[in-house]
Order: structure tokens, then C-alpha cells, then sequence
């Protein structure tokens, strides 16, 4: 699992990386997710978005491209830092 690192048009910093779908798990998502989504994060964590068309070559593209499938990507609502719930979606350590 790769995560790339891109700015929008206005300057904000995001997070992009793959979820891989176990296929003992597929069956309880959503049809559209079963075999995986890009995940873009602010990071500033103000924003996530989910897309679930995800490119073969999406860890290659340049920001401009990158940008164009955040603007395409479903936006999410994640549980704020001190709730119950967690999400189960880790973020992936970036390498130097």
C-alpha cells in the first residue's frame, strides 16, 4: 500500500492511499467498494473523501490528476478524536 502526498488548487495538502478489500469481508460493503477504494485525506484531517473507481496507475499520477479524482471522490464523515467509535481504516506510514 502506497500513499502519495499532493496540494490542491487552493493550496491544501492531502493524503491519498489504497484500501485493499479482504475478500472474506467484500460481502459487507457497499457493491461499488468491494474491491477496494482510494482513500484522500486533508491533513489537517478537516476532510476525507472515498472513491471507488480506482486507477491502476493512481499512485503514479501527478497532483493535477490526483486532484481531479478527489473532486470525483465521495466525502465521508469520520467519529472526531475522543468518541467511541474508531475507524478502521489505518493510515499507512509514508517512506522517506
Amino acid at each position: 500500500m502506497g500513499l502519495q502526498t499532493f496540494k490542491d488548487p487552493d493550496g491544501v495538502s492531502w493524503r491519498v492511499w489504497k484500501v485493499d478489500m479482504p475478500a472474506s469481508r467484500a460481502h459487507l460493503m457497499e457493491a461499488n467498494f468491494r474491491t477496494g477504494w482510494l482513500v484522500f485525506e486533508r491533513e489537517d484531517e478537516q476532510e476525507r473523501r472515498r472513491l471507488s473507481q480506482v486507477p491502476d496507475d493512481w499512485a503514479s499520477l501527478d497532483p493535477v490528476r490526483l486532484n481531479q479524482l478527489r473532486e470525483l471522490a465521495v466525502i465521508v464523515t469520520t467519529p472526531r478524536m475522543g468518541t467511541t467509535q474508531q475507524s478502521s481504516v489505518e493510515l499507512p506510514r509514508k517512506r522517506d
